[in-house]
């Protein structure tokens, strides 16, 4: 009556918990639901078949399908129970612990000869564990949760076998891969070491792509202190300046030098205009065993305005140290000029506006002109920008004033001559006439930099460099010469 009574139980759906559960039941709650169900299942099966195979038992346990109204378990049992009488041995002793597989194939429904090489599904027990879902219809419960089970005989599939390999071939190939890139480095470390060489060049390399250590620029400074007492002639009866020029030059020079830059004349001449290095150095090879030697250019102005050139070799006692020793170690040369290049015509700016150069001369060259020449901050701030560069903020300080503009053109940078706005700028090339303070006037050229703000035009910036428009070479002006008196009859 027990099994009865309990059978009367197992009538009951399969998933009550699940079935009356709303939408609030956490995870752990409908697992724990399952595994009661599991339990009572079990519980139920194992009291109406004692005997049955425990195997048997947990795969009717785990199928929906032979739970609810029609109670399919019932059957099943029976079958089981038929078959298991039909493989007993004759000693009528309990069931073995493992059924032959048609028993529960029979007891299943299931074919017990599946075709060579097909491999049985069995209801799996993984239902039991997942959330809560709708049934499934009965064709496809066993589909949707059954897992292979390989034939008597034969081993179950390998699970991981080509991750396997791959963990083999990794575990093998890292150490590979670890000591050839070790290697490799070491390698490049030491081939690279074997490379190293010294960064100075030889003197053939210095020769061929016209390079020099030579100190051009201390030799330079000698060689014009040097000149400019050559080209200085005290009177010859000044018996004390003679001596001191003489002295001075002896200073710089070597002891095979001829003494007081070679002149010997009487006549008086005052110091040269100017004297300056024109960037020429020739460098002289294998006259001296230590230091080094070259042929420097200068440009010299008289003081009657004739300009020469001149050739010095200047000796260096060390090309590194600053302190290093100069002197003059061969007679001056006095040489030709080459005539310089004449300058090209100027290309035409790309855009220029004349309509407005006027009107802007007067209106904003001319009043910021007066304000910068004295460095007026009120005047300036009238015209200038709010970023306005230091150079038009800073003036020039009363050193010019008046200043009268000749010539101006405007170059549109950024705009339409058509109609401007504002961020528009144009670039006004002029040129000043200055009063200086010493009564005399200069004439300068400006590029003044403006931007049409709320509708007017500021200053932002001014620099020099304004262009010659003519370009070529000036005209060429001859000195007089003196005439020979002619000799008397």
């Amino acid at each position: 009556m027990a099994v009865h009574a309990d059978a009367a139980a197992a009538s009951t759906p399969a998933h009550p918990a699940l079935d009356a559960g709303d939408g609030n039941d956490t995870f752990r709650e409908r697992r724990l639901s399952r595994l009661a169900e599991g339990r009572r299942r079990h519980e139920i099966l194992s009291a109406a078949a004692p005997s049955a195979d425990p195997q048997f038992i947990n795969v009717i346990a785990a199928a929906d399908r032979f739970w609810g109204p029609d109670e399919q378990w019932r059957e099943a049992l029976r079958s089981q129970r038929t078959a298991t009488t039909g493989h007993e041995s004759a000693s009528a002793g309990p069931v073995d612990s493992i059924q032959p597989p048609t028993v529960l194939a029979d007891a299943l429904g299931l074919d017990s000869k599946p075709p060579r090489g097909h491999r049985r599904r069995w209801p799996s027990l993984s239902h039991l564990f997942r959330p809560h879902q709708e049934p499934t219809p009965a064709g496809n419960a066993d589909e949707e949760s059954a897992f292979d089970v390989p034939l008597p005989g034969r081993s179950p599939r390998k699970i991981g076998r080509g991750r396997s390999w791959v963990t083999r071939l990794a575990i093998i190939g890292a150490p590979l891969v670890l000591i050839g890139g070790v290697a490799y480095s070491c390698g490049v470390s030491t081939g690279s070491a074997r490379l190293v060489q010294s960064s100075a060049i030889s003197s053939q390399d210095a020769n061929a792509f016209h390079l020099s250590a030579f100190p051009a620029d201390r030799a330079a400074a000698v060689g014009v202190s040097y000149l400019s007492l050559c080209w200085t002639h005290p009177d010859a009866t000044d018996t004390v300046a003679t001596t001191d020029r003489l002295a001075a030059l002896a200073r710089m020079s070597s002891a095979g030098v001829t003494p007081g830059c070679g002149w010997n004349g009487t006549t008086a001449s005052a110091p040269p205009l100017s004297v300056t290095w024109d960037g020429n150095v020739k460098p002289v090879q294998g006259t001296y065993a230590n230091g080094a030697a070259a042929q420097l250019g200068f440009v010299v102005t008289s003081a009657d305005g004739r300009t020469v050139g001149a050739t010095l070799p200047i000796w260096v006692s060390s090309t590194t140290a600053t302190s290093a020793g100069v002197r003059i170690v061969g007679e001056m040369a006095v040489v030709p000029i080459p005539p310089a290049a004449a300058a090209p015509t100027p290309a035409a700016p790309p855009l220029t506006d004349s309509t407005i150069a006027e009107s802007l001369t007067i209106s904003v060259l001319v009043p910021f002109l007066r304000a910068w020449a004295v460095s007026d901050p009120v005047q300036l701030n009238l015209v200038l920008a709010r970023d306005a560069s230091a150079a038009a903020r800073a003036g020039m300080a009363g050193q010019v004033t008046a200043p009268a503009i000749n010539r101006t053109q405007v170059v549109v940078t950024r705009g339409d001559p058509k109609g401007y706005r504002d961020g528009d700028t144009v670039t006004a090339q002029t040129g000043v006439d200055w009063t200086t303070r010493m009564g005399g006037i200069q004439h300068s050229g400006y590029s003044i930099v403006l931007r049409m703000t709320a509708g007017r035009w500021q200053v932002i910036d001014i620099t020099g460099a304004a262009p010659d428009p003519a370009g070529g070479a000036a005209a060429a002006t001859t000195f007089a010469s003196t005439p020979t008196a002619p000799a008397a009859g």
